[in-house]
C-alpha cells in the first residue's frame, strides 16, 4: 500500500526532494508605472524541471470630465507552465509593470508577463506569456509579442489570454452603475485577478472622485483600476491597474 509521501508531487519513491523556489515582481506594488521586474535565471546544476505560475497586469480605469464616469477596468490573466529545463540554461522571467493613471478620456491595457529561454535548452528556445487585462475601452485587436527583453514592450488588450501554457484563466472585466447626480448612487466594480484573494471591490462616489491614489489602484497582483468620476466641474484621473508576478518552483 502506497503511503502519502509516495503520492506527493516532488518526491520519488523512498527519497525526499526539496524543490527550490523564488518570486519575481516589483516590490512597489502601489506605484503607478513601476516598471515591473525582470531577472535572468540560470538553471542550477542538478535541476531538470521547473513550474512557472504567472499573473499579468490589470488594465487602468478611464479618466473623465464633467458629468462622466467610466467603469472598473479588467483584471490581468493567470497561467501556469511546467517545463523540462537544462542546467546552465538562461531563462528570462519578467513580471508585468503596473500601468499609468489617465487624466482624461482614454486608458491603458495591462502589461504582459512572460517567461522565455534566451539560450535554449533541451526543449530549444521557447516563450510562455500572459496578456494584460482590458482597460475600460476594449480594442478588438490583439497585437503580437515583440521580444523577451522588456517588462512591457507593448500593452495588449487581450483580457488575460495566454500562449504556450498548460492552464490559463483570463481576467474578468469590471463594470459600473452610472448616475448623473452628484453623491447619488454611481459606483464601480474593479476586477481581481484569477487565483487571488478577495472578492469584487466597490468604487468610490463623489462629485469629483479621483482615481489616482494608492488606495484606488488595482489589487496586487493583476487587479484592474477604477475610473474617475466627474459629476461636477473639471476632470478627474483614473487609477492604474496593478502589476504582475511570477512564482517559480524548480527541482
Amino acid at each position: 500500500m502506497a503511503n502519502l509521501r509516495d503520492l506527493t508531487f516532488g518526491y520519488g519513491e523512498g527519497t525526499a526532494m526539496s524543490p527550490g523556489e523564488f518570486t519575481v515582481y516589483n516590490t512597489s506594488t502601489t506605484t503607478a508605472g513601476n516598471g515591473g521586474q525582470c531577472c535572468l535565471w540560470t538553471v542550477p546544476n542538478g535541476v531538470s524541471y521547473a513550474v512557472f505560475e504567472m499573473w499579468s497586469g490589470g488594465g487602468s480605469g478611464d479618466g473623465g470630465c464633467c458629468c462622466m464616469q467610466g467603469g472598473g477596468a479588467g483584471a490581468g490573466g493567470y497561467a501556469i507552465k511546467a517545463r523540462t529545463v537544462t542546467p546552465g540554461e538562461g531563462i528570462r522571467v519578467c513580471a508585468a509593470a503596473s500601468n499609468c493613471c489617465r487624466p482624461s478620456q482614454g486608458n491603458f491595457c495591462g502589461c504582459c508577463t512572460f517567461v522565455c529561454s534566451e539560450s535554449g535548452g533541451v526543449s530549444g528556445r521557447w516563450e510562455s506569456k500572459v496578456c494584460g487585462g482590458r482597460g475600460t475601452i476594449q480594442p478588438n485587436v490583439c497585437r503580437g509579442f515583440i521580444s523577451c527583453y522588456s517588462c512591457c514592450s507593448m500593452c495588449y488588450c487581450c483580457g488575460g489570454m495566454a500562449e504556450d501554457v498548460d492552464l490559463s484563466f483570463g481576467g474578468i472585466t469590471g463594470t459600473s452603475h452610472r448616475t448623473q447626480h452628484c453623491f447619488d448612487d454611481g459606483y464601480q466594480v474593479a476586477a481581481n485577478a484569477p487565483m487571488t484573494g478577495g472578492g469584487i471591490r466597490m468604487g468610490f462616489n463623489g462629485c469629483c472622485a479621483r482615481g489616482g491614489g494608492q488606495e484606488e489602484m488595482g489589487l496586487f497582483p493583476g487587479g484592474g483600476g477604477f475610473s474617475g468620476q466627474a459629476f461636477g466641474g473639471g476632470c478627474c484621473c483614473s487609477s492604474a491597474g496593478a502589476g504582475g508576478m511570477v512564482y517559480v518552483v524548480y527541482y
